[in-house]
């Protein structure tokens, strides 16, 4: 009797916590690792460090890649968990959401930023073209530094880059789904392939660094490692791999300071360079899959609400962050930083209040059937 009490006040493995943790609704882990990526964009961007440091750090890069790898996860596990229930993807309903959740909140920032650009008589056609269809990653890609006509909505680039992810992927993982046996295999080889192709085009042939850091053929691997990252923790035998990155708490400080020391040393010679874009997003892997465990467990500041915010508004904040520096300048605003910090967090958050939860809230009820209640799930809102 005794040792079957000790058995049920045992606490479960940390791969079952973790299963667990993964099925809930909401996963604070996730979105602390939301709001650290759009702060990072932020902080490069407004280069709110610049004056301390002396020089620009590139954090809106890693904050970027962060976005890469948690699209790729958040999109897969729901996509996983579809087939799981249904033995199949519906694809137009996928893209239904998608197209509510994104669209609405882009184009509006769009027509606002050609507005704007109109005024203050930086209008170009070519960019308001590209970034209409999706395609700022390719105009920035294969545009000169000089090319100021793709400034305005410039930040679209990786926008494009998801989008493009968001047509392709449920295809390609409906495939390999069917193989279910070698649709971990078959992804790990289509990464390593991605690798070998960027080698082969930015060692080899001398690809600009502009075509390298922007373009979808050449990112593409740090959503699949997203898309790996789901696909790993959704099975038993895979999940357990994990724990040995979660039986400390301090072991998430090695992930953490490796993306430290990759923002703060700067590495200029193309090999270098390569294997660092390779290892990033691995390190950030690992990285969010400390913040999933650990957020849920003990770490109550992914669970701010402060926190929580930041990550809901995190996708208008990144649309509207160089559409308010626009506006203050446009407007002759002092203290121009300043300013356009607060308009930018004004917009966004009018942005989030007046399109996304409008337009997310039509989605659910047209997806949702009555009157069954809707399943827990992860969110990639």
């Amino acid at each position: 009797m005794r040792a079957a009490i000790q058995e049920i006040a045992a606490p479960l493995p940390v791969d079952q916590q973790l299963r667990n943790i993964l099925a809930g609704k909401v996963i604070s882990g996730l979105d602390a690792v939301r709001a650290l990526a759009i702060s990072l964009v932020l902080i490069d961007h407004f280069r709110l460090f610049d004056v301390l440091l002396h020089r620009r750090l590139p954090t809106g890069s890693m904050g970027v890649m962060i976005f890469f790898v948690l699209s790729g996860f958040l999109i897969t596990s729901m996509l996983l968990k579809e087939y799981r229930k249904t033995g199949s993807i519906s694809l137009g309903d996928f893209y239904r959401r998608r197209a509510f959740r994104i669209f609405p909140t882009f184009y509006v920032c769009w027509i606002l930023t050609a507005t704007i650009d109109l005024l203050a008589r930086t209008f170009y056609w070519r960019s308001s073209i590209v970034s209409f269809f999706y395609l700022m990653d390719y105009g920035r890609g294969l545009s000169s530094n000089s090319s100021i006509d793709l400034l305005n909505m410039g930040i679209s680039w990786s926008l494009a880059i998801e989008e493009k992810f968001y047509l392709l992927w449920p295809l390609l993982l409906l495939t390999l789904l069917r193989k279910r046996t070698t649709a971990v295999r078959a992804l790990s080889l289509i990464i390593a392939g991605q690798w070998i192709y960027r080698a082969i085009l930015y060692l080899g042939l001398h690809v600009s660094w502009n075509y390298f850091y922007n373009t979808f053929d050449m990112r593409v691997d740090a959503l699949l490692i997203g898309c790996l990252l789901a696909m790993l923790l959704a099975e038993e035998k895979t999940r357990v791999l994990f724990t040995v990155f979660l039986r400390r708490q301090w072991l998430a400080a090695i992930p953490a300071l490796a993306l430290v020391v990759i923002v703060l040393v700067p590495v200029d010679a193309r090999f270098p360079a390569l294997l660092l874009w390779m290892a990033q997003p691995l390190i950030i892997a690992i990285f969010m899959v400390q913040f999933i465990y650990w957020g849920a467990k003990s770490w109550t500041f992914s669970s701010a609400w402060i926190v929580r915010f930041v990550a809901h508004i995190s996708y208008a904040l990144y649309l509207y962050h160089p559409l308010g520096g626009k506006i203050a300048y446009v407007l002759h605003i002092p203290h121009l930083g300043a300013s356009a910090a607060a308009l930018a967090i004004t917009l966004s958050v009018l942005s989030y209040y007046c399109i996304e939860r409008p337009f997310m809230k039509m989605r659910d009820n047209k997806t949702r059937p009555a009157p069954a209640p809707a399943p827990a799930s992860l969110t990639a809102s």
